[in-house]
């Protein structure tokens, strides 16, 4: 049994077992007193009541009283005899089958009477186990006894508890037989949700099946929900700390390159080397590390920097930032819409400029012809953007490292041509950031990056 599970079964076999012994302590000393005053208030509200009477009712009317309150009522005229007195009543109380073996009415008791006073007694029956109550009153020459038997509590009291001691025994064992039964099936879904948590916190995110309609299978499917939440958190993270590593590297390469160079020219300068060239290309590599730097800053507030939304037509703002690029490089782009050119989304205009600038330098820089395709589409309320161009990748698996921040393919990493890297990160920062889909394919010797943004209306 778990440590819970004991705690309820002893802790309420305790409450049963003080139960029992308080009713045992009631039954001993207080339910004797109790049952004496119920009598009594039995015995004094008939007397009262016929103290109303006058005397032909009194002679007449006790039967009445007598069933009213289970009492036994007598009347005998008032003698000076006592002895005749008392024979009296005892022969009209033994017709009414109340056999007394001790019962006397005393001249103090009678001068007592007469003197308007109503006395209560309590006459003990000796070997019978039993006492007779009276209460007794003087009306109109009459005496009047109002009484009624009492049996002796103490032998029944005595009785009931030494039944209620085997009950009790009988209770506690049953007691704790149920309590362990029922804990066992409280604390078994504990059990089991415990180990999911251990589980859970060495980082092997684990589930429980609990199917008790309460409220522990509330809690068991929240433990389940935060399992998933932390497991998918836990991936990202290690994921995160993957490019983290991968980001460090490509850094340091990206500035070890440079950095050599300034190097090398500064020596030669120093030596008299310098054919004229030298300071030319410090300058132009001091420029590279300095436009280096400034993206990083760029793409490290990027991912800080709150979106400011507002609406905007998508197509018309490619197109305005697309035309800076016919001008200049001569290519052939060309464009298949299916929408409106007025067609409205909600965005942080900045960023968003900065991923189409992204996605057509990508384009320019990487496409093996001088043809790029574009393509605008509705699907599902949703603008669907797409932008193509010929490519030497052939493997597919080459696109899941595209995103990453200084990837670059070629091995020479000749910045004329192949750029830092972190154009596609910041492209792919900005639509998680405004929780869009977008992705890339191959198809052929196509690329294809696709963005897919929200229609409002």
């Amino acid at each position: 049994m778990s440590k819970l599970g004991r705690k309820l079964t002893w802790r309420i076999s305790a409450v049963v077992i003080g139960v029992f012994a308080l009713s045992m302590l009631l039954n001993q000393f207080f339910l004797p007193k109790y049952y004496h005053f119920e009598m009594n208030q039995k015995v004094t509200q008939a007397m009262k009541e016929v103290d109303k009477w006058d005397k032909k009712r009194i002679e007449n009317d006790l039967g009445i009283l007598e069933a009213k309150y289970d009492v036994t009522i007598v009347a005998e005229k008032m003698s000076n005899n006592v002895d005749d007195l008392n024979e009296m009543l005892r022969l009209d109380l033994a017709q009414k089958r109340i056999a007394l073996n001790r019962f006397w009415v005393t001249g103090e008791t009678l001068d007592d009477l007469k003197k308007g006073a109503i006395i209560t007694k309590l006459y003990d029956q000796g070997k019978q186990k039993s006492s007779f109550l009276v209460s007794l009153n003087e009306k109109d020459g009459l005496l009047i006894v109002a009484g009624i038997s009492i049996a002796n509590y103490d032998e029944t009291a005595k009785i009931i508890n030494e039944f209620n001691l085997m009950l009790m025994l009988f209770g506690s064992i049953l007691v704790v037989a149920l309590t362990g039964f029922f804990s066992r099936k409280i604390t078994k879904p504990l059990e089991e949700l415990k180990s999911v948590a251990d589980q859970i916190s060495k980082l092997e995110f684990e589930k429980v099946s609990i199917e008790t309609r309460d409220e522990l299978q509330d809690l068991a499917t929240s433990i389940n929900v935060m399992s998933d939440d932390l497991k998918k958190a836990h991936h990202a993270l290690l994921r995160r700390n993957k490019e983290l590593k991968h980001f460090t590297a490509d850094l340091t390469h990206e500035l070890k390159t440079p950095l050599a160079l300034i190097k090398a020219y500064s020596m030669g300068i120093q030596d008299g080397l310098d054919d004229g060239t030298y300071m030319a290309t410090i300058v132009k590599q001091t420029d590279q590390i300095s436009m280096l730097i400034e993206e990083l800053l760029r793409f490290s507030k990027m991912e800080v920097d709150p979106l400011h939304l507002e609406k905007i037509q998508v197509r018309m703002l490619f197109e305005e930032l697309l035309a800076n690029y016919q001008e200049t490089t001569g290519l052939d782009i060309r464009t298949k819409s299916e929408i409106s050119p007025e067609v409205v989304i909600l965005a942080d205009k900045v960023k968003l400029e900065m991923v189409f600038n992204n996605v057509i330098t990508n384009a320019v820089k990487y496409a093996t012809t001088n043809q790029i395709k574009i393509e605008w589409a509705e699907r599902n309320n949703k603008v669907y953007f797409a932008i193509k161009n010929e490519t030497t990748i052939r493997d597919a698996q080459t696109l899941e490292h595209i995103w990453m921040p200084f990837y670059v393919r070629e091995a020479s990493r000749n910045k004329n041509f192949s750029g830092t890297g972190l154009g596609l990160a910041i492209v792919q920062t900005v639509m998680e950031q405004h929780e869009w889909e977008y992705g890339a394919k191959l198809e052929d010797s196509w690329i294809t990056f696709y963005l897919v943004f929200d229609q409002i209306e």
